[in-house]
């Protein structure tokens, strides 16, 4: 009987953290996602001094959730985040647009692409 109860305790604790998991790399997403968009715009319409504010408020917003997205993501991804926004910042200072754009890009997509590998829907188990 004890076994069992552990198991369940184990259980739901597994279940706990994949919901709490889920929840926030979509939260993450959708956050940085809004925000990649309003860059983009600033981006286009030149706005270099903006676009260096804002990307200093993303990496903010991503070294609070990598800590989280660290414990699934890979090395090898998360790497490649950061590279991406690096770079996107360099370009920025340059105000280099076309080459801002190519890594911004780059860093959205990397972005976009975690909620959808990392979370949790309903059509997986269907």
């Amino acid at each position: 009987m004890k076994i069992l109860r552990a198991a369940i305790i184990i259980l739901l604790v597994m279940c706990i953290f994949i919901g709490v998991h889920s929840f926030l790399m979509n939260k993450m997403g959708k956050s940085l996602g809004a925000k990649n968009d309003e860059v983009f715009r600033l981006a286009s319409a030149e706005n270099w001094e903006t676009v260096r504010f804002k990307l200093e408020g993303i990496r903010q917003e991503w070294e609070k959730y990598s800590i989280w997205a660290s414990l699934t993501i890979s090395t090898e991804d998360i790497e490649q985040l950061e590279i991406s926004l690096a770079q996107a910042e360099a370009f920025a200072d340059l105000e280099e647009k076309t080459n801002f754009f190519g890594e911004f890009i780059m860093f959205s997509k990397l972005v976009n692409h975690i909620p959808h590998r990392e979370g949790f829907h309903i059509e997986e188990i269907l």
